[in-house]
């Protein structure tokens, strides 16, 4: 009851905050943003979720460069998007003709001033409609990515406050969807679905060409010789193990490493859920473009899939593993499922593990989390190797 309680008291103040901002609203959003491989390519999407059409004459674009707390550039804006439509911002070197060919309104002094570090904001006289990026904070949140803005087109809110997962992350240079709703990676339920391995990649080879110790991005049918825990497993392709690729599992029990909270459940997850009865299951093996095939001690680097699923999702999504991170490298680029990198999904997965607090996001980071069952918090010896356990989520195979 206390929680409804501070739950209604919380909408009522955001209401009231709304309230106070005055005669400033808007039903224009930014729908995407390009930060593309080359700046003067780079680009921003606005839609306007209403069947009026809207003056953007009141409207400008701050750009806080390199962790900035005051506005570094204004862009003051003019003309008009029309009701449910798209307009483009770009800048006046562009080459790119799918982005000039978009382009609504140019910005006179060359690319547009930002290179995905630099937070942006949509304004409306003096009242900010729309924020992407976190302003005093220089990281690399859009650096040669494509934001998309989460949700169905005709849901689409305006948040003064900036929040990463208000936009899904494709690949840099997706021209394609500006001005369209076609991509199809939209929603929760999209991302939580996980990706799928597209066929390309049965077409790549696993080791490049030209240098047999980097990966390819291709994969190779394997069956499994044993499992060792929650990230590292064997499988008949190699006579070494494979360290799951993105992931990190606390650790269990061994020669060099003492068990840490959580370690025996993600190695029961991988043992009992992933990899149970896996001469039935179809299991790949996929290598990682550009990266080598190989950790310095030896191991195999990969990514594994089970029946159609990336373990590593599958594993993230428990919360069973250290944060993800956010930086994309070169080959998040290539390992993608409909335009968008097996990174994003990950990080979506992540994100909704730690809002409920499981596995590794729960307690004691998150009071109200759950707790290990593999766990004595109070106690020296603390390791339980048979916890009593059972997933959050269905195993997409279920």
């Amino acid at each position: 009851m206390k929680k409804k309680c501070m739950s209604a008291l919380l909408v009522v103040f955001a209401l009231m905050l709304v309230a106070c901002q005055g005669n400033a609203t808007s039903s224009v959003v930014v729908s995407k943003l390009f930060g593309a491989t080359s700046q003067s390519n780079s680009a921003i999407e606005l839609y306007n979720n209403s069947d009026e059409a809207e003056d953007l004459s009141d409207y400008t674009i701050q750009v806080y460069t390199n962790g900035a707390t005051e506005v570094s550039k204004t862009i003051e804006l003019s003309g008009t998007i029309e009701a449910n439509d798209y307009f483009v911002i770009t800048g006046s070197s562009a080459s790119n003709q799918d982005v000039i060919a978009a382009s609504d309104f140019e910005y006179a002094d060359g690319s547009l001033p930002f290179n995905g570090n630099d937070a942006i904001r949509l304004v409306k006289r003096d009242t900010v409609i729309d924020s992407i990026g976190t302003i005093g904070l220089d990281v690399n949140f859009s650096y040669q990515l494509t934001l998309i803005r989460l949700g169905e087109k005709e849901d689409y809110q305006p948040a003064p406050e900036y929040y990463a997962y208000n936009y899904i992350y494709y690949v840099p240079d997706a021209f394609k969807f500006l001005k369209n709703d076609n991509h199809e990676i939209k929603t929760l339920d999209d991302l939580y679905a996980g990706p799928q391995l597209e066929q390309r990649f049965y077409d790549y080879p696993f080791a490049d060409a030209a240098n047999d110790t980097v990966g390819a991005g291709g994969v190779v049918s394997v069956t499994l010789s044993s499992i060792a825990d929650g990230d590292t497993a064997t499988f008949s392709f190699s006579s070494s193990s494979v360290r799951y690729f993105y992931i990190n599992t606390p650790e269990v029990d061994g020669g060099y490493v003492q068990a840490e909270p959580w370690g025996y459940v993600a190695s029961m997850y991988n043992k009992q859920y992933l990899l149970n009865d896996a001469s039935n299951k179809e299991l790949y093996i996929q290598s990682i473009p550009g990266y080598s095939l190989h950790e310095t001690n030896g191991r195999n680097l990969g990514l594994v899939w089970v029946n159609g699923a990336l373990s590593q999702f599958l594993i993230v999504s428990e919360g069973l593993t250290e944060d993800v991170g956010s930086t994309y490298g070169s080959y998040d680029y290539i390992l993608t499922y409909k335009d968008v990198p097996y990174l994003t999904f990950m990080r979506f997965a992540e994100e909704r593990a730690r809002v409920n607090g499981w596995g590794v996001h729960g307690y004691p980071a998150n009071p109200e989390g759950e707790k290990s069952p593999d766990w004595n918090y109070q106690g020296d010896s603390n390791a339980t190797h048979s916890p009593v356990w059972t997933p959050h989520l269905d195993l997409p195979w279920a």
